[in-house]
C-alpha cells in the first residue's frame, strides 16, 4: 500500500521513491490525504518536506519532538492545474506553448491567461474549508511541482511562493488566497522557469504542478508578524573560504524576520553566513567587515496593513519592537547608509557563541543527508519555545545539486607585468581551483553604469541576455561577464538586474566593488543565485579595488576594440558603457582554492 501510494503522491523518481518507501508510513499518507485537495501528485517540493520530516520523527538515535514543530500543511493535487486550464478554455493555448516554436510565445500568453481565471464551485469551497482551518492566521502558498527538488534538478527560485497575511473579512481572505494562487501557477512560465526546463531537456516532459499551502512559522511582535530566525542549510559546504573550513561540517545562511531575505540578493544588507564547525568566525574578512556587512532590514507581515513589507531594524525597534532574546544587546549601531544618522544592524553574534543552536543544525543537517545518501539543501525557521530554546520549523527539503570542491593545486604566476593584468584578488571566490582560457569578456563599465537612469540599467541587462544567447556553449567559447555591484540583483541600484536566465552560458562571473555609488558584491552562500551558480558550474569571484592583495586594470580591455555593434547592431548606442572583447588564446583566469589566490590576464607572455 505505502508503495503504490508514494507512486500515486511522490511521482516516478525512482531514488525519491525509494527514500519515501523507508522512511514515510501508511500513518503518513492517511494524513496527507486528510489535508489534500484535488487529485494528482503533491510535487516535489511537498514530498521532499514530508519525507524530511518523516526522517527525523524515526531517528532511532535523537528524540526530535521536542526541537521541530508539529507540521500544518494543505496540499493542493497537482491534477487542478489542469482542470484550471480547462474550466476557462485554455487547454488549447497550453499545447501550443508545447510546440518548439511557440515554446517561449505561447508561455508568454498563457501567464497572461493565468491571472484572470477561476475555479470551478466545488473547488471554491474546498478553498473555504482550508481557510476556515488556518483562521486569521498567515499563511504561505507554494508552487510545488514534479520536476523540482528530486536528484538532479532543483529549480531553485524558478516558481513562486506568495504570503496571504491572511486579514480582513472571509470574502477579503479568500479573494487574496485565491490571487495567491493564480500567481503560483502562472510562475510556472516565467523565462527563468521556461529556460531551466528547456536546458536540462525537461520542456517536452509534462509538467506536474501541485501547490503547498503552509502555515507561516512565527509569532506577533505588535502589529507585525515574524519568525525569530530563518534561513538556508546546506549540508555540505559546497565552495569553503578558507582551507580551515570543514565542507562536511555544512553551512547556514541566517537572517532575522521571513526567509525571503536568505534565498535572495537583497538590496543594500546583508545575511549572516556560517560555517558549523567555526560558527563565530566571519567568512573573507575581520569582526569589523562581520560587523559593517550586516542585516540592517527585516522582512515581515504587518498584521494591520494586510501586507508583505521591508522595514529597517531601526524602525522597528523605534516602534518598541524589542529583538528577541537571543539577539538582545548584539544589535549594533552602525552609520546609515547615504551617510545620515545611524541606523541598528543584527550580527547573530550572541546566537552562534552562546547555547546549542549550531550543533542542533549541524546535527539535524548529518542526520538528513545520511538518511538521502546524498547532500541535502533544506529552508528552516527557528522561534524561542515556551520553556526556553528554539524550537525549529522544517520548511523545504531537497538533495543538493553540487560539483563538489576542486582541491587540486593550480600555480600562480608572479611577477606579471601590470599591462597583462585584468584583474588580481585574494578570496572572495566560489567555483574551487579552475584553470579556464577564456575567449571573451563583457564588460560593464562602473563609472558610466553609475550615470545610467534606471531605465539604461534595466537596458543593460537585457542587452548582456542578448548577448548571452550567442554563446554556442561553454566549452566553444568560455566567457567572463565583469560588472559592478550584484548580478541577479532586482534593485537596479546595487547592479545590473540581470535574470539568471541572461547569464546561464556564461562561463564566469566577477563582481567589481564600485565605492563611489555602494555598489558591493555579495558571496550569496545559500541563496538561489548561489544555486543556480553551483548546478551550472558558474565560477564566480568578487573583486575590491584597493583592498589587500587586489589589483585591477580595467584599461586593458578598452585598448582592444569594442565588437558591441559587431554582434548586435540595434545595441551599438551603449558602447560607452558595455564592451564585448574578443581575446586571444594566451588569456586565463586562474584560481587556487589552497592559497585562496585568483588572476586574470594574458598569461603567457
Amino acid at each position: 500500500m505505502v508503495d503504490n501510494l508514494c507512486r500515486l503522491l511522490f511521482g516516478s523518481d525512482e531514488r525519491l521513491l525509494a527514500l519515501a518507501r523507508r522512511h514515510v508510513s501508511l500513518e503518513d499518507f492517511l494524513w496527507i490525504k486528510e489535508q489534500l485537495i484535488g487529485t494528482g501528485y503533491i510535487g516535489g517540493k511537498a514530498a521532499g518536506m514530508v519525507i524530511a520530516r518523516a526522517i527525523l520523527a524515526k531517528d532511532p538515535e535523537f528524540d526530535w519532538s521536542e526541537l521541530i514543530e508539529p507540521h500544518d500543511s494543505f496540499f493542493i493535487g497537482s491534477d487542478l492545474f489542469h482542470t484550471y486550464l480547462i474550466h476557462n478554455g485554455w487547454w488549447r493555448v497550453f499545447m501550443e506553448h508545447k510546440s518548439p516554436e511557440d515554446y517561449f510565445e505561447g508561455a508568454a500568453k498563457l501567464r497572461k491567461l493565468l491571472h484572470l481565471g477561476s475555479f470551478p464551485a466545488g473547488i471554491c469551497e474546498e478553498f473555504q474549508k482550508l481557510l476556515e482551518y488556518f483562521g486569521q492566521y498567515p499563511i504561505i502558498v507554494r508552487l510545488s511541482s514534479l520536476q523540482e527538488d528530486g536528484f538532479g534538478n532543483a529549480f531553485a527560485g524558478k516558481y513562486g511562493s506568495f504570503f496571504c497575511v491572511n486579514q480582513g473579512t472571509p470574502e477579503e481572505r479568500y479573494c487574496q488566497f485565491e490571487e495567491a494562487v493564480r500567481l503560483a501557477y502562472a510562475s510556472t512560465m516565467s523565462e527563468d522557469a521556461l529556460q531551466y526546463r528547456l536546458q536540462r531537456g525537461l520542456d517536452r516532459q509534462e509538467e506536474q504542478v501541485a501547490l503547498l499551502v503552509q502555515r507561516v512559522a512565527g509569532a506577533y511582535h505588535g502589529r507585525y508578524f515574524f519568525p525569530e530566525i530563518a534561513g538556508v542549510g546546506l549540508s555540505y559546504n559546497t565552495f569553503v573560504w578558507d582551507e580551515s573550513v570543514n565542507p562536511h561540517a555544512g553551512m547556514l545562511r541566517l537572517v532575522f524576520g521571513l526567509g525571503t531575505r536568505a534565498t535572495a540578493r537583497v538590496a543594500g544588507d546583508y545575511t549572516r553566513t556560517v560555517s558549523l564547525d567555526q560558527p563565530t568566525v566571519v567568512p573573507f574578512g575581520s569582526l569589523e567587515s562581520g560587523q559593517r556587512f550586516c542585516q540592517r532590514q527585516i522582512d515581515l507581515l504587518n498584521i494591520e496593513e494586510n501586507s508583505c513589507q521591508t522595514m529597517p531594524i531601526s524602525t522597528l525597534l523605534a516602534e518598541g519592537v524589542p529583538l528577541p532574546e537571543v539577539f538582545r544587546s548584539f544589535g549594533i549601531t552602525l552609520p546609515r547608509q547615504g551617510g545620515r544618522g545611524v541606523e541598528k544592524g543584527l550580527t547573530f553574534d550572541r546566537l552562534l557563541a552562546e547555547g546549542d543552536f549550531p550543533a542542533i543544525m549541524g546535527r539535524l543537517l548529518a542526520t538528513l543527508e545520511k538518511a538521502y545518501d546524498y547532500p541535502v539543501d533544506l529552508e528552516f525557521t527557528a522561534n524561542s519555545a515556551a520553556g526556553g530554546g528554539l524550537r525549529i520549523n522544517l520548511v523545504q527539503c531537497r538533495p543538493l545539486q553540487t560539483k563538489g570542491v576542486q582541491i587540486q593545486r593550480v600555480d600562480i604566476p608572479e611577477n606579471l607585468p601590470q599591462d597583462a593584468l585584468l584583474f588580481r584578488s585574494r578570496g572572495h571566490f566560489l567555483g574551487g581551483g579552475i584553470h579556464l582560457p577564456l575567449r571573451r569578456v563583457i564588460h560593464v563599465a562602473s563609472g558610466a553604469f553609475l550615470a545610467l537612469p534606471l531605465s539604461g540599467r534595466y537596458e543593460i541587462a537585457r542587452i548582456i541576455g542578448r548577448l548571452n544567447r550567442l554563446i554556442p556553449s561553454r566549452e566553444e567559447m568560455p566567457v567572463l561577464l565583469m560588472a559592478p555591484g550584484r548580478l541577479g540583483t532586482t534593485t537596479p541600484e546595487m547592479g545590473v538586474p540581470v535574470r539568471f536566465a541572461e547569464i546561464d552560458r556564461m562561463a564566469a562571473l566577477a563582481e567589481v566593488a564600485f565605492s563611489a555609488g555602494s555598489l558591493t558584491p555579495e558571496l550569496s552562500f545559500g541563496s538561489h543565485f548561489f544555486q543556480d551558480l553551483v548546478e551550472s558550474d558558474i565560477f564566480y569571484v568578487a573583486i575590491y579595488p584597493g583592498g589587500e592583495g587586489c589589483v585591477t586594470n580595467e584599461q586593458l580591455l578598452s585598448r582592444l576594440p569594442n565588437r558591441l555593434a559587431d554582434l548586435l547592431p540595434d545595441d551599438a548606442g551603449f558602447a560607452d558603457y558595455l564592451r564585448v572583447v574578443d581575446l586571444a588564446e594566451e588569456f586565463t583566469l586562474l584560481a587556487d582554492i589552497v592559497s585562496q589566490r585568483v588572476i586574470c590576464g594574458r598569461l603567457k607572455q
